[in-house]
């Protein structure tokens, strides 16, 4: 499997981009969260948080979202072998769900039926 960067263009409010990157910030993974700003704005989705070095071994880069404030848009996700888009619309709902209260663009996987 290679990485794959997908090129999309979704536009949100100035001020919800604000909190959804505020929120990354303040749950960062070396502070028991599992997000990384990078500039100029780019938002690293990581598997596990580092608080314990055992806890940074194991944890991979899931996907590595590319923002542009001009636009307030998500231009770009590059995709980290083992996941794929469905993971990553799942990953986009918690965060814009943990930041706004809401669901802009991401989507919940079914769970399955047991």
């Amino acid at each position: 499997m290679n990485v794959e960067n997908v090129r999309i263009n979704l536009r949100y409010d100035r001020t919800n981009l604000k909190s959804l990157l505020r929120y990354a910030r303040a749950h960062d993974v070396e502070r028991d969260g599992r997000y990384d700003i990078r500039k100029p704005p780019r938002l690293n989705i990581w598997t596990h948080n580092w608080i314990h070095p055992g806890c940074r071994a194991e944890s991979s880069l899931m996907f590595s979202l590319k923002f542009d404030w001009n636009t307030a848009s998500l231009m770009s996700v590059v995709l980290q072998p083992g996941y794929d888009w469905a993971i990553f619309l799942d990953e986009l709902a918690r965060l814009e769900r943990a930041a706004l209260g809401d669901v802009v663009y991401g989507k919940r996987r079914a769970e399955p039926i047991v």
